[in-house]
């Protein structure tokens, strides 16, 4: 586009006069992308098609060698990025990679968008929306991690109780989670409660199948370090900690509308409680976006 390429002659000619002007060589910033975007066809459908929707922006908008991009192009650039805070963090992760990626392949000697300051989105205490789970559940992670994000969000466990299941203690046939007394632990009078399947998980029953032994193999630490690893990657101020479940409270009573089913779903035995603290969150709630997911 003009204004990148006019950008790009005005901060050659700052920094280097007329000569800076010559022909550079290596690629293209559209041959470097078509080399980059390959590198992903092994990975999952989202993370491809975010990398593919990323790299056509940046083909679109900076249309000129690679090593002619600036820092100040770029900051140009991602200024024009829509979106929220969560959203144009997510663009910034992408782009912040390939750049990397070609610093790495010997293309660029530095990143020229390094100048570019990641956006912080809203620090997480409350419940979260359809979006957010959705970006939730396409970054990478292992398995261990996916199935306390499904069991977390759409079933209501705990984080502790995920990580003493078994995966034979998901009954795919049945379309329920049994939570064992020594997986619970409470001390509130319910001592082992059943789970019934909600059509997320249904949707993703395949994901449960064929697995066995503990759900959470390795240590509590690995389990945390995982979970603030992929807040990282999702330019989140920290993990949603205890959001996944109070997210399932919210939803689950803003559709049943009966705080005691929605209080022996989550392995409480007030539903006083639950209809205190989560029934005015649940008249706001757009239950059906996160049902769909």
């Amino acid at each position: 586009m003009a204004w990148s390429e006019g950008n790009a002659i005005i901060a050659k000619l700052r920094k280097g006069g007329t000569d800076s002007l010559a022909p550079v060589d290596g690629p293209t910033m559209q041959q470097a992308v078509k080399m980059f975007v390959p590198l992903f066809d092994n990975k999952s459908k989202s993370h491809r098609e975010k990398v593919e929707k990323v790299c056509r922006w940046m083909s679109r908008d900076l249309r000129c060698p690679l090593k002619s991009v600036t820092p100040l192009m770029m900051v140009a650039w991602f200024a024009k990025i829509p979106g929220s805070e969560t959203q144009r963090a997510t663009v910034y992760r992408y782009v912040r990679l390939f750049f990397n990626w070609c610093v790495k392949m010997d293309m660029l000697d530095k990143s020229p968008f390094r100048a570019v300051v990641c956006p912080k989105p809203r620090s997480r205490k409350d419940i979260l929306d359809a979006g957010e789970m959705r970006a939730l559940l396409d970054a990478e992670m292992s398995d261990s991690m996916r199935a306390s994000i499904l069991l977390g969000g759409f079933a209501g466990l705990r984080s502790i109780e995920v990580q003493r299941m078994n995966w034979e203690d998901i009954d795919v046939k049945a379309g329920q989670v049994y939570v064992r007394p020594e997986v619970s632990k409470q001390h509130d009078g319910m001592m082992d409660r059943i789970v019934d399947f909600t059509e997320p998980i249904t949707k993703r029953k395949k994901f449960f199948i064929g697995k066995n032994g503990r759900i959470v193999p390795g240590s509590a630490r690995a389990f945390y370090e995982e979970r603030r690893r992929l807040a990282t990657q999702l330019g989140w101020d920290g993990f949603p900690e205890n959001s996944l479940r109070h997210s399932f409270a919210t939803y689950h009573l803003a559709r049943c509308k009966s705080p005691n089913l929605t209080a022996f779903q989550m392995g409480h035995s007030n539903s006083a409680m639950v209809q205190r603290v989560y029934a005015v969150p649940a008249a706001r709630a757009d239950e059906k976006a996160w049902w769909r997911i």
